[in-house]
């Protein structure tokens, strides 16, 4: 074995070891600002092809920057982890609660509405999509939650 594969198990020992004991707040914080900026640019483009026919279209590309920089400087702050990441994750999940009742109003409004539901659930506002968000938004928090890696807790 050579030394990139013993330092390789290391690390992977020691991320075991974190993760069994609590410890990854660092890498949830990371986590959750990488996926909050891959699910604003599918939002951004599902929401295009809508033109942005509601003003509330645009809430989720608003929130996202406040979790990404809050998840980013979670990396680096214990304190950023515990105070901005947690309020930027409820405003994240509250942006999926409302775009979920606003999905739900858009496939009722759609010829038929839930009558039609087989046809309109696939052709209207995707249901369960602002779930993700939901979804981001807690990851966050759990982020908030856990211990940070290193055994720096204090």
């Amino acid at each position: 074995m050579n030394r990139l594969e013993k330092r390789a198990r290391n690390d992977v020992k020691i991320i075991l070891r974190d993760v069994n004991h609590g410890r990854f707040e660092k890498s949830m914080s990371g986590v959750t600002a990488a996926s909050a900026l891959l699910v604003c640019a599918e939002v951004y483009y599902e929401h295009y092809k809508g033109s942005f026919g509601n003003r509330v279209m645009w809430s989720p590309i608003i929130v996202t920057p406040p979790i990404v920089i809050a998840g980013i400087a979670g990396i680096f702050s214990r304190r950023a982890a515990k105070t901005a990441l947690p309020a930027a994750s409820l405003l994240y999940m509250l942006t999926g609660a409302v775009g979920l009742v606003m999905h739900i109003r858009g496939v009722s409004r759609k010829p038929g509405g839930w009558k039609f539901a087989a046809y309109n659930v696939v052709m209207g506002p995707p249901v369960i999509a602002p779930g993700l968000f939901a979804m981001v938004g807690g990851m966050g928090l759990l982020a908030s939650l856990v211990r940070r890696e290193g055994g720096d807790d204090d």
